[in-house]
């Protein structure tokens, strides 16, 4: 039971979830605000989400020097989830208390959102798929990526409340029930992974010689010749 809400509250921070529910609150914002808002939420969200696939090919390629904060926990791919999870939830909740009525509704929307948070991120380590300095460095990226997005429209005035229809509701939690049962299929981190073992064998990423040519041995075995 406890396996269970942990891989769900951890599908919260999938990309597979997450990237629909970006487009759809950028729709959102377009439609029931302005285009510039809408535009600076995808500018924040892209720039936080290229930082992280640059940290995650340059850790998997060549490796990350150890984390300040926790120098001897496991950094080679920060999290994704957890920066995710804070860039689309983050900005989400700060939106919404920035248009709540009272201060009350306020606080509450902002202890709510970063209590999803931290669930999503702890969730990481517990299924051990970070170390907590990962976590740490994804919730980093993440929040100053929301804070870039609040800090460009904040001579906007605050969106409408946005009223999402009952069958996109629907739609989203049969979504997530769905991940849930079959598992998160996000192959974004085996695909990373791929092409940073690639960049290091063929450019000679990180010092690792590169594959220069490519010709016949004395046994007709193909073989490699590297630059030196």
């Amino acid at each position: 039971m406890i396996a269970t809400m942990t891989h769900a509250v951890t599908h919260l921070g999938s990309s597979t979830l997450l990237m629909p529910l970006s487009a759809l609150y950028a729709t959102l914002l377009w439609r029931r605000h302005s285009a510039p808002l809408a535009l600076r939420w995808l500018a924040a969200a892209g720039l936080g989400l290229g930082v992280m696939a640059g940290l995650k090919l340059f850790g998997h390629g060549c490796g990350l020097p150890p984390f300040p904060f926790l120098p001897e926990d496991r950094f080679v791919s920060p999290s994704g989830h957890a920066a995710f999870a804070t860039i689309f939830y983050g900005s989400v909740g700060a939106l919404a208390a920035r248009g709540a009525g009272s201060p009350g509704w306020r606080g509450l929307i902002l202890l709510a959102t970063v209590g999803l948070v931290a669930a999503i991120s702890v969730s990481r380590v517990l299924v051990s798929a970070h170390s907590a300095a990962e976590v740490v460095a994804g919730l980093l990226v993440g929040g100053l990526t929301v804070g870039l997005f609040l800090w460009s429209g904040r001579t906007l005035p605050a969106p409408a409340r946005p009223r999402m229809p009952p069958l996109l509701l629907a739609a989203v939690a049969l979504g997530l029930a769905g991940m849930v049962r079959a598992g998160d299929p996000s192959i974004i981190e085996s695909g990373i992974r791929t092409l940073a073992a690639e960049l290091r064998t063929e450019t000679g990423l990180c010092g690792v010689p590169r594959l220069a040519a490519f010709g016949h041995g004395t046994n007709g075995q193909d073989i490699y010749f590297q630059a030196r």
